[in-house]
């Protein structure tokens, strides 16, 4: 059925490290409660790019965009959600 996509989207998000898959992508580093670094969505050069990894989500104050670890590999990778979903199931072992 129905809720057991439900599940396993919220299995992910709660076991998806987003400061590690982020740090796949762009050189973070530590800034109080959250990481930092320039944005892979738009050209900056002060990094606006925060990626708060207990709460599970970015935000890039520079060009607003902002999300969870699907948000951030379907516009990395330009996958569709389910695509990222699949990426991101199979780096923690899941079915998707």
């Amino acid at each position: 059925g129905g809720t057991m996509a439900v599940d396993v989207v919220q299995e992910i998000k709660l076991r998806t490290d987003l400061v590690e898959l982020i740090s796949g992508y762009v050189p973070l580093r530590p800034s109080g409660r959250s990481h930092k670094g320039l944005c892979p969505f738009h050209g900056e050069k002060t990094p606006s790019f925060h990626v708060d990894g207990e709460r599970g989500f970015f935000k890039c104050y520079g060009c607003g965009v902002g999300g969870d670890c699907f948000t951030f590999v379907e516009k990395q990778l330009g996958l569709s959600f389910n695509e990222a979903g699949e990426f991101l199931a199979r780096r923690l072992g899941l079915e998707w």
